[in-house]
C-alpha cells in the first residue's frame, strides 16, 4: 500500500510517527547506508526508509510529543559519538518540522495503560484522543491498544511486508 493510500483509506493526512519510525527517519536522513548497521535501524531496510519518507512528505501536517522527541534524541545518540553532530543537525530539522503536541508527564502517568506502556506511548495515547491523526508504530501492543480504543493506526509491520 502506497503512502498516499494509507492516507485515503484512514482519510486524513496528519500524520504521527512512533519512536522506531522517527530514528529511522533520521538515519536514514543522515545516512542511508547507515540503517542496516545501526542498532536501532537493523531491523528496517532502505525500502522501508524510503516509504516512511513518502509518507512523511505526502502528510499534510506531522504531529509529535516532546516524550518522542526526546526518546529519538536519546536513541540516535547511540551513534558513534563523531557522528553526533551530523546527527544532530538532521534532528533539529525534522524537529522543525513536526508539530509538537505537548501532554504533561502528570496526565501520562495517570493513564491506565501507563504501567504496561510507559510515560511516551501514553502520551500518544493522550495526542491521539485530542487530534485527528493517523499514528503509524512497529509496536504490535500499542498499535492494538490505539486500534481498540478507536484510533486511526498503522502497524509497520502490516504494510512493509506490501512495499
Amino acid at each position: 500500500m502506497s503512502p498516499a493510500d494509507t492516507f485515503a483509506l484512514y482519510g486524513t493526512r496528519n500524520l504521527l510517527l512512533d519512536t522506531n519510525l522517527l530514528v529511522l527517519l533520521a538515519v536514514g536522513h543522515y545516512r542511508r547506508d547507515q540503517i542496516p548497521n545501526f542498532k536501532r535501524t537493523k531491523n528496517f531496510s532502505a525500502d522501508d526508509y524510503a516509504w516512511v519518507a513518502e509518507l512523511v512528505d505526502e502528510s499534510s501536517r506531522c504531529i509529535t510529543t516532546p516524550h518522542i522527541l526526546a526518546e529519538v534524541d536519546n536513541l540516535t545518540r547511540q551513534l558513534p559519538e563523531r557522528e553526533h553532530e551530523a546527527v544532530a543537525i538532521v534532528l533539529a530539522s525534522l524537529v522543525a518540522q513536526h508539530f509538537e503536541l505537548y501532554r504533561p508527564s502528570k496526565d501520562a502517568v495517570l493513564h491506565p495503560r501507563y504501567s504496561h506502556l510507559g510515560l511516551s506511548d501514553c502520551g500518544l495515547l493522550l495526542a491521539a484522543g485530542s487530534e485527528d491523526m493517523l499514528v503509524v508504530t512497529d509496536d504490535f501492543a500499542l498499535s492494538n491498544i490505539l486500534a481498540r480504543l478507536g484510533h486511526s493506526v498503522v502497524n509497520f509491520n502490516h504494510v512493509r511486508r506490501v512495499h
